[in-house]
């Protein structure tokens, strides 16, 4: 079995990036909704503000995520233009690249659908 193409390769980085900026939504929603719990049910003052300070860090890394799959998608978008023929691999990395730039630009992501079919 040949090596995985270079282009193969920065798809897979730029889909990695996105279900992790996905998965810190996920979690940021998980946190605060544990939070709310807590202020609810009066819990300790201490573990209160150690779940806002998780809040904090998911909060952080969510712009973090976004530069690197901004970079990754900039990576494969050149890659892209030294990839003439049209192949599956080719017509995979511009949807990953279509998905990337939906979310480091703000717009509602479909991913999950065929993206990720792999």
């Amino acid at each position: 079995m040949p090596p995985p193409s270079p282009l193969k390769i920065k798809t897979s980085s730029v889909t990695r990036l996105i279900k992790e900026e996905q998965s810190y939504h996920k979690e940021l929603v998980s946190q605060k909704a544990r939070l709310q719990r807590m202020e609810e049910n009066n819990e300790d003052e201490y573990e209160i503000k150690q779940q806002k300070k998780v809040i904090a860090e998911t909060e952080q890394m969510i712009p973090t995520v976004q530069q690197k799959l901004e970079q990754a998608v900039e990576a494969v978008e050149l890659q892209l233009e030294l990839v003439e023929e049209d192949t599956d691999e080719r017509k995979a990395a511009v949807s990953a690249v279509e998905e990337g730039k939906k979310i480091y630009e703000g717009q509602p992501s479909v991913a999950g659908s065929s993206l990720f079919a792999d």
